[in-house]
Protein backbone atom coordinates (compact mmCIF):
# COMPACT_ATOMS: atom_id res chain seq x y z
CA UNK A 1 0.00 0.00 0.00
CA UNK A 2 1.45 3.34 -1.00
CA UNK A 3 1.31 6.59 0.93
CA UNK A 4 -1.08 9.24 -0.40
CA UNK A 5 0.50 12.56 -1.31
CA UNK A 6 -1.82 15.36 -2.48
CA UNK A 7 -0.99 17.19 -5.69
CA UNK A 8 -1.26 20.97 -6.02
CA UNK A 9 -4.04 20.62 -8.61
CA UNK A 10 -6.15 18.46 -6.24
CA UNK A 11 -6.24 20.96 -3.38
CA UNK A 12 -9.65 22.54 -2.74
CA UNK A 13 -9.24 25.90 -1.02
CA UNK A 14 -12.08 27.48 0.94
CA UNK A 15 -12.58 30.87 2.56
CA UNK A 16 -12.96 31.19 6.35
CA UNK A 17 -14.29 34.35 7.99
CA UNK A 18 -13.07 34.71 11.58
CA UNK A 19 -14.89 36.79 14.18
CA UNK A 20 -12.23 37.91 16.66
CA UNK A 21 -14.63 39.64 19.06
CA UNK A 22 -13.89 38.58 22.62
CA UNK A 23 -11.04 36.21 21.74
CA UNK A 24 -7.49 36.28 23.05
CA UNK A 25 -5.11 37.40 20.29
CA UNK A 26 -2.61 34.56 20.75
CA UNK A 27 -5.25 31.83 20.67
CA UNK A 28 -6.87 33.39 17.61
CA UNK A 29 -3.49 33.60 15.86
CA UNK A 30 -2.86 29.91 16.57
CA UNK A 31 -6.23 28.93 15.11
CA UNK A 32 -5.73 31.10 11.99
CA UNK A 33 -2.20 29.74 11.47
CA UNK A 34 -3.53 26.19 11.59
CA UNK A 35 -6.14 27.01 8.94
CA UNK A 36 -3.55 28.74 6.74
CA UNK A 37 -1.25 25.69 6.89
CA UNK A 38 -4.12 23.27 6.24
CA UNK A 39 -3.64 21.20 9.39
CA UNK A 40 -7.41 20.84 9.78
CA UNK A 41 -7.66 18.84 6.55
CA UNK A 42 -7.21 15.07 6.27
CA UNK A 43 -4.99 15.63 3.21
CA UNK A 44 -2.43 17.73 5.14
CA UNK A 45 1.16 17.34 3.99
CA UNK A 46 3.90 19.52 5.52
CA UNK A 47 5.75 19.88 2.21
CA UNK A 48 2.72 21.16 0.23
CA UNK A 49 0.64 24.30 0.79
CA UNK A 50 -2.79 22.75 1.46
CA UNK A 51 -4.16 25.64 3.51
CA UNK A 52 -7.30 27.68 3.09
CA UNK A 53 -7.87 31.41 2.79
CA UNK A 54 -8.74 33.46 5.90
Amino acid sequence: MSTYSPKASEIDRQWHVVDADGLVLGRLATEVASILRGKHKPTFAPHIDTGDHV
